[in-house]
């Protein structure tokens, strides 16, 4: 599938320029091969190494085994920090662009920096100096910002795994508390771009099925008519839940099905424990993860309406009866299908039948729960913040993060395979495969 959207909606306020460098010359979206480096990567090498140590590139200083107490905190000569700190400083400008409150200026575009402040920007014209970092994810950020940037390449490129306070804190060497906070951070701005991507991809879904309609006949196959297009599939999954241990064998009598799995019994107070996601999920295209408490109508009804257009093809099990007077094209499939053959319990057909089926969700849980096996337990309270982090990650490797400030890209069948971007190259587009 190739759409046109549009995304003259969803710009920076009072942004007016379009960056000079795009993301793709970073060297962190790859398509082709994943394992290969960044394409620009600068590589500095040193040409002599004394006999007093190794000499540092950013500072000059000779640091090694002989004088460890000239080593700069923070120095880690095994990370390019001058690479990093150009990806921290383009989130910025980019995302977070610092404007000249000067009348004379016109709100002009805070360009010019200074060499041995990175955190500070410059008014070129009556010389306004401010804070880069003010009213942003990094406000009083008081490690180098080469971290931050650090945190987005790797969390990238190491897709679907994700990068846990405790690989920060070694990587890094830095305490187990300012990683975290940095990971705290990096959420915070994930979560401002999300609302972007549900954007794009609401109009891309409204854009390709604005007339469409499945046949009336549920038990018609619609394999040949879904196999090119991005239909969505939506599902729960529990991402931690409580032990029957936990409950002290007692059965939660308020809650009933995936529910009673994270919460604690009533008479341990009814706490809850686990975490419950709801997951909307398009083909070959992006993810969407909530958390919610519970799975009702009123809970997860406006969920899917923020993020669906009701013309859109849905496909989800059965737990979603609900869903047939909102959206036209709703689908389900029986799990619990029984077999009509006595030696068999559950019918073959239970997972899919007649071309429908939710496995789009069912596979990004199974990267959902092997990524976040990493953390081991997540607190119900901040389970939001980590789900936008991941669900950020997968987006930007299908839209990139140049749509999200030089705007949309056309892309219609009119146009030859060679004018054609790929995602991560400033292009939005929801694929069809083959």
């Amino acid at each position: 599938m190739q759409t046109a959207l549009k995304y003259s909606e969803i710009e920076p306020p009072k942004q007016s320029f379009k960056p000079i460098r795009p993301w793709l010359e970073f060297g962190i979206f790859n398509t082709r091969n994943p394992n290969r480096g960044p394409p620009n990567f600068p590589i500095q090498t040193v040409r002599t190494i004394p006999k007093t140590g190794i000499k540092d590139l950013s500072s000059g200083f000779f640091v090694g085994p002989y004088e460890p107490h000239l080593q700069k905190k923070y120095q880690n000569l095994a990370l390019n920090t001058q690479y990093f700190t150009k990806i921290t400083k383009k989130i910025l400008n980019d995302f977070y662009p610092k404007h000249c409150p000067t009348p004379e200026c016109n709100n002009r575009i805070l360009d010019k920096e200074i060499s041995t402040r990175p955190d500070l920007i410059r008014c070129p014209q009556c010389r306004y100096l401010t804070s880069r970092l003010s009213y942003t994810p990094l406000h009083h950020f008081k490690l180098p910002i080469w971290m931050f940037g650090y945190l987005l390449y790797e969390s990238l490129i190491q897709y679907p795994k994700v990068v846990t306070a405790t690989e920060l804190s070694k990587r890094l060497r830095i305490g187990y508390n300012a990683a975290s906070l940095l990971k705290r951070r990096f959420q915070l701005f994930a979560s401002d771009q999300n609302p972007k991507y549900k954007k794009l991809t609401y109009d891309a879904l409204n854009d390709q099925f604005k007339d469409f309609l499945l046949p009336p006949n549920e038990n018609r196959d619609i394999t040949k008519i879904m196999a090119k297009r991005p239909y969505v599939c939506v599902d729960t999954a529990v991402l931690y839940s409580a032990g029957e241990r936990a409950s002290q064998g007692r059965k939660r009598y308020s809650h009933r099905g995936q529910t009673s799995s994270i919460y604690l019994s009533e008479k341990l107070g009814g706490k809850q424990i686990g975490t419950l996601v709801q997951t909307i999920a398009i083909k070959h295209g992006p993810v969407f993860f909530s958390s919610v408490p519970n799975q009702k109508a009123e809970t997860l009804g406006p969920l899917i309406k923020e993020h669906l257009p009701t013309s859109t093809p849905l496909f989800t099990d059965q737990g979603y009866p609900w869903l047939w007077g909102i959206y036209r094209n709703h689908r389900s499939v029986n799990h619990s299908a029984r077999s009509k053959d006595n030696r068999f319990r559950f019918a073959r057909n239970r997972w899919s039948k007649n071309g429908v089926h939710n496995q789009v969700a069912e596979g990004n849980h199974r990267v959902l729960k092997t990524a976040f096996a990493s953390y081991g337990y997540i607190t119900p309270k901040y389970s939001q913040l980590y789900l936008n982090e991941f669900s950020f990650i997968k987006n930007a490797n299908v839209f990139g993060l140049d749509v999200l400030v030089s705007g949309g890209t056309c892309l219609s069948g009119d146009r030859s395979p060679s004018d054609e971007k790929t995602p991560g190259n400033g292009a939005v587009a929801i694929r069809r495969k083959g």
